[in-house]
């Protein structure tokens, strides 16, 4: 493999345009439609496109299923048929259960990945054409800016100071210059020409030709050879804390159920088939489809709501933040940036002014940003870029974050050369030793600086973005212009934009603080600007922090300091990275809003990275959300969201860990006393299968208002807590039951069919009504669960009742009719149970302080 990308890179032009049957102008576009119709997607790792059959399929693989095949094929060689059916039915109604919850959220998230791609500029017969990247093939020739991503693995033929970020290979962290030259290495990250999928471009421009495509490229061979595995969350974690917990518990009383059995009462095979059964009634079989479900819901209530999850699990972590760091600009302004002044050093109008930055902006071949469209706007507007037609670009040496300039070369009618600059007013400065003023061309003194420093935070405290404008005379259009050609500069002027604060800015960054979410403001921007902008939207600029002074301090010193500062201004892309992770270091979760190339080191930092549809690429592929508007009320019903996803995926655990818990105390006690089994595993497979019913409808379920008012993180200790406590709350029903059951019913030892049936009913519906104390920390009265919830709980219920009445004659089953005063203690144990709950809630509550 590396012979043959050096091998590419040794070829010229025009071998390289024969090898892979191209040109300058790029193939055609029937060819193109051929080959990809050949060689498939340009993806790096192939799609997994599931068929509904391997859903189905899948759904039977559940260990519930296994065991209740083991049952029926016991039921059919002791001849019951009718049990056999009844218990196959049991299976299959399980299973297309889950077959329709997971295959819904299988085809939803696959409509929600035709909404989120990478796009290219290719060139076909000619012409330039924007498409998604996946459709690229070999041979295509692709353009290359600031911000785009290697869409494949890419021979250069052209390039203009290009810097490439290829840090997902090498490890080095420092942008890498790309060049057409030939250069003899054997490291093929160190080959100039060639250009690798999946890194990016941070500053200049290329033009390429594709060498390998999708699996072939590098990239997709490493994908082959290697399991990525994501980084976990703090919810991964805690559901592996749990999980790890229920798997110890589950085989510490396993084995006590089997040696009850197997050894005291020698029957080594109900022993089993009993041990077996407790494990699926103690394993919350459901969460996996709960957390999907809870996802899967949160994705689709977003995507109508303007954004598109790309990483399902950043709903959850959504929900967890407490700081969101934010740029300005489109985010508390309108994003509308308008032209307001083009003046020179003496603060007057001038159009000299104005026709360099126009020309500057419109012969720039790099992302156009706000400030490069309002100009050209304004000049179109005012009818003076008609200016452009006596003049040809030259040369460019693109925007970079570091030098924060951009300059073109242009030629006039006369063939004369001149080099316009644009860039902060602070770095134009340092590349200019002359300056403008009233038609003569004077030196640029300490008195001059300062007085353009004076103009520049005049207009930045009206709340102004400012920038200024530089050229320089060339005799030459012949030489290749670089960065060293940027000195000796003349300064000419100021340009100034306004962008106004969105109306209701100051209401929603409101709003997120009652949410428990601090506004932090990360900008490029001066901080005279920004200090006038966050005073007119409500947030603290008591003190700003500068990218200059952030350089001074340590990260120590920097997490020390950033607790009590909203503003950060003048940040370069490494600065603004260097803050997300501070805040991160002092335990907040920190989603990072960002739309720009500077913006993907502090996108792939952040706990959520969100970004917009019309961001760069690099900055949308480091993200995991993506907003189809650019609002901060977007942000805010997606953290809400977050927090319900969260609170009904807790409710769940909280319900069944509690009950699986109380359940398998109760067997535990009941083993120890009984001469019977207290369920026969049937028995407990069918409580297992009707308790699944009430929580489908749990991740429809309402939350309280109350509950979405502060950060939910994970919390593995007060689940175990909770299930301790619950649990023993309802194995204290479960012994006044068996009490109840034994010696007032005569449900003893010469009927244990009676027994096992009671508390087949009793447990189920107790169980079942659980969900109603744990789903709020409210009473039901002031808090309505969802109609969904309520049905559930229902069907459940009714189930619960009619099942022993209906299978009474299977012996399989071994249940009885339960006479109607039956239903008599099951209610007078229900309200035992209600009133044992609400006082466990009330000093539970008082305790910890919360309940979910």
């Amino acid at each position: 493999m590396d012979l043959e990308y050096k091998d590419l890179s040794k070829l010229t032009n025009e071998k390289l345009f024969e090898t892979f049957k191209s040109k300058s102008e790029g193939i055609s576009p029937d060819r193109a439609k051929r080959l990809l119709k050949e060689n498939g997607k340009n993806l790096a790792k192939k799609r997994i496109n599931k068929k509904w059959y391997q859903f189905l399929i899948e759904s039977f693989n559940d260990k519930f299923i296994f065991i209740l095949i083991l049952l029926a094929v016991i039921n059919f060689l002791l001849s019951d048929k009718l049990g056999t059916v009844i218990i196959v039915a049991i299976a299959i109604i399980s299973s297309l259960i889950k077959y329709i919850q997971n295959y819904s959220v299988y085809k939803f998230n696959k409509t929600l990945e035709t909404r989120i791609y990478s796009k290219a500029i290719v060139i076909r017969d000619g012409k330039e054409q924007v498409i998604k990247a996946e459709n690229l093939v070999i041979g295509d020739i692709v353009k290359l800016n600031a911000g785009t991503l290697i869409p494949a693995d890419l021979r250069l033929i052209e390039t203009k100071d290009l810097f490439i970020n290829q840090s997902s290979f090498s490890g080095e962290s420092l942008p890498i210059e790309k060049t057409i030259e030939y250069n003899e290495t054997d490291d093929i990250f160190e080959i100039k020409n060639i250009c690798y999928m999946g890194s990016n471009v941070i500053s200049g421009s290329g033009t390429g030709i594709i060498i390998k495509a999708g699996e072939n490229t590098y990239l997709g061979k490493m994908n082959k050879k290697t399991n990525v595995q994501k980084t976990k969350t703090s919810f991964d974690e805690g559901i592996d804390k749990i999980t790890t917990l229920l798997i110890n518990y589950m085989v510490i009383v396993c084995l006590l159920v089997f040696l009850v059995y197997g050894i005291i009462r020698h029957d080594f095979l109900e022993a089993t088939l009993f041990a077996l059964s407790v494990a699926v009634g103690i394993t919350p079989s459901m969460l996996p489809m709960i957390i999907n479900v809870n996802l899967t819901r949160g994705t689709k209530v977003l995507s109508q709501k303007k954004t598109l999850v790309k990483n399902i699990d950043s709903i959850q972590n959504l929900g967890a933040i407490d700081i969101l760091c934010t740029d300005k600009t489109g985010t508390l302004t309108e994003d509308r940036i308008v032209l307001q002044k083009y003046i020179n050093i003496n603060d007057r109008d001038d159009e000299k002014v104005l026709n360099a930055a126009y020309l500057n902006s419109y012969f720039g071949t790099g992302i156009k940003n706000l400030v490069d469209k309002a100009i050209v706007d304004y000049a179109k507007k005012n009818n003076i870029d008609s200016i452009k037609d006596q003049y040809k670009k030259i040369d460019e040496i693109p925007f970079d974050y570091e030098r924060k300039l951009m300059s073109v070369v242009i030629e006039d009618k006369e063939k004369r050369y001149k080099m316009l600059t644009k860039g902060t007013t602070e770095q134009i400065l340092t590349v200019c030793t002359k300056v403008k003023s009233k038609g003569k061309t004077l030196h640029l003194d300490s008195k001059i600086k300062k007085k353009i420093i004076g103009i520049e935070e005049k207009y930045a405290k009206k709340g102004m973005q400012v920038i200024s404008i530089a050229e320089k005379n060339h005799t030459s259009g012949d030489k290749i212009y670089g960065v060293d050609d940027e000195r000796n500069m003349t300064f000419i002027g100021i340009i100034a934009f306004l962008d106004p604060p969105k109306e209701d800015v100051k209401e929603t960054l409101n709003s997120l603080k009652e949410i428990g979410i601090q506004t932090k403001v990360l900008t490029g921007d001066n901080a005279f600007s920004t200090k006038l902008l966050s005073e007119t939207v409500g947030l603290d600029n008591s003190i700003i922090l500068t990218g200059n002074e952030v350089d001074k301090l340590t990260d120590k010193q920097l997490q020390r300091k950033i607790e009590k500062i909203t503003i950060f201004a003048r940040l370069n892309p490494f600065q603004k990275e260097r803050v997300v992770k501070a805040f991160r270091e002092n335990g907040h979760t920190v989603a990072y809003l960002g739309d720009g190339v500077n913006d993907s080191p502090s996108l792939k930092v952040a706990d959520v990275g969100i970004s917009v549809d019309t961001a760069s690429d690099v900055a949308k592929e480091s993200s995991d959300i993506i907003l189809l508007e650019k609002d901060l009320r977007v942000v805010y019903q997606g953290v809400i969201e977050g927090r319900k996803v969260y609170g009904n995926i807790t409710k769940y655990l909280k319900m069944a860990l509690s009950s699986d818990f109380g359940d398998v105390f109760s067997i535990v006690i009941a083993s120890l006393f009984l001469p019977f089994l207290p369920l026969l595993p049937i028995q407990m497979l069918l409580q297992d299968f009707l308790y699944d019913i009430s929580q489908i409808a749990i991740p429809y379920d309402n939350v309280d208002k109350e509950f979405l008012v502060k950060p939910k993180k994970w919390n593995t200790k007060d689940l175990s807590r909770f299930m301790n406590i619950m649990g023993m709350a309802s194995s204290v029903i479960d012994i006044c039951a068996f009490v109840i059951f034994w010696f007032i019913l005569g449900y003893n030892a010469s009927n244990p069919a009676g027994f096992q049936t009671a508390w087949f009913v009793e447990c189920l519906i107790s169980e079942t009504m659980i969900i109603y104390f744990v789903r709020s920390s409210k009473s039901i009265l002031k808090s309505q669960p969802d109609i969904r919830l309520v049905l559930g709980t229902l069907i459940t219920i009714i189930g619960t009742i009619l099942t022993p009445i209906l299978l009474h004659n299977i012996k399989t089953f071994n249940f009885i009719v339960l006479p109607n005063y039956y239903y008599l203690y099951v209610i007078l144990l229900l309200v035992l149970y209600s009133a044992i709950v609400l006082l466990v809630k009330k000093h539970y509550i008082k305790k910890y302080g919360e309940w979910l």
